[in-house]
Parts: C-alpha cells; structure tokens; sequence
C-alpha cells in the first residue's frame, strides 16, 4: 500500500487532533506523531500551529468549492424537487467523507462562538456567489430563505459527524437519513 502524499497524511492527522482537542488543545508534536513524521517535518510544510490549522480549513474549502454537481445545469428532465433531492444527496456525500474537517468547524464554533477567521476573511466570499448560483439553478430565492439554508447547513453538518452506529440503533441508515434531508429541504425552500 502506498503511503499518502506528506501534505495530505499531516493535514487528515491535524483535522483529526484539531477536532478531538480544538485549537488549544492540540500540539504539532501530537500532530507530528498522528501523521508519522518528525516535528522538524511538520515545521517544514506549517510554520506554526495556526498555519497548519488554516490549512485545514483551507483544504475543506477548496474541495468543497471544487465538487462536481454544486454547479447545477437545470436538467429539464428534471423537476424542481428532483434537483433539490439530488443536491442533498451530492451535498451530503461530500460533508460525510470529510467528517473530521466539518467537526473542526464545529469545534471551533463551539469553542468561540463563531466560525474560523480564514473562513471569514477569504472563504465565505468565495461560498457565497457560489451558494447565489445554485439557489437559481434550484429556483430557490436566497434572501427570502437564508435561515432556511443556514438551518439545512446546520443539519447537513450535525448529521454528518454523528457516530452511524448510534443512527443504526434508533433504525437510520444513511439512505433514510439522505431522504429526511430531502424531505427537509423540499419543505424548507418551497
């Protein structure tokens, strides 16, 4: 098996020390460790802890903002909550395989009550425009429902950390679950 580029082995360890421990509670030694190399290797790629921990962000970012299928084509074939079901499962597929760096974000709210500076300062002027351009594609009118989507964010985001074995025991598989968000999400943004 071959080993992960070193970029992505340190980023994928510090998303997860950085979700276990937040911010403060995490070292680049730990860090170092988790990925498999020495600290001197890590202070080669980040300089410091905060470098690493915007380069997470700025990972997370960057593959959301590069995802195929968040620029929707309006498919005439298509009804308008066929394509909303469908960007909920495209969506929702994406937050699950970057768990660790969704519960990051979480983390660090929860922690200060608010999201990451980077996110602030570079990322959201980069979402924005984008969410603006699928909310057409969706016939969704953005103003009238920001709440709206901030709630379906905030469910996409909950959904995604939590443990399957726990969703299993109440009788919730991911398929029921991606129907609820549909569900959801028609409701919400008719």
């Amino acid at each position: 098996m071959t080993r992960a580029p070193t970029r992505d082995r340190v980023l994928d360890a510090a998303a997860t020390v950085f979700a276990a421990r937040g911010f403060e509670g995490a070292t680049t030694r730990e860090i170092a460790a988790a990925a498999g190399i020495n600290i001197a290797t890590l202070h080669y790629h980040h300089s410091d802890k905060q470098t690493l921990y915007d380069a997470v962000v700025a990972r997370v970012y960057e593959r959301l903002l590069e995802l195929p299928g968040l620029e929707l084509n309006p498919n005439p074939s298509l009804d308008r909550e066929q394509r909303l079901r469908g960007f909920v499962t495209v969506l929702f597929g994406f937050v699950c395989a970057h768990r660790e760096e969704i519960r990051v974000l979480l983390r660090h709210v929860l922690d200060t009550h608010r999201l990451p500076a980077a996110v602030s300062e570079r990322w959201i002027h980069e979402v924005i425009p984008r969410v603006q351009r699928i909310c057409i594609a969706l016939e969704v009118d953005m103003a009238a429902h920001r709440l709206d989507l901030l709630s379906l964010n905030h469910l996409f985001a909950r959904y995604a950390i939590t443990d399957e074995a726990d969703l299993l025991q109440i009788g919730v598989d991911r398929a029921t679950l991606e129907q609820h968000l549909g569900d959801v999400a028609v409701q919400l943004l008719r």
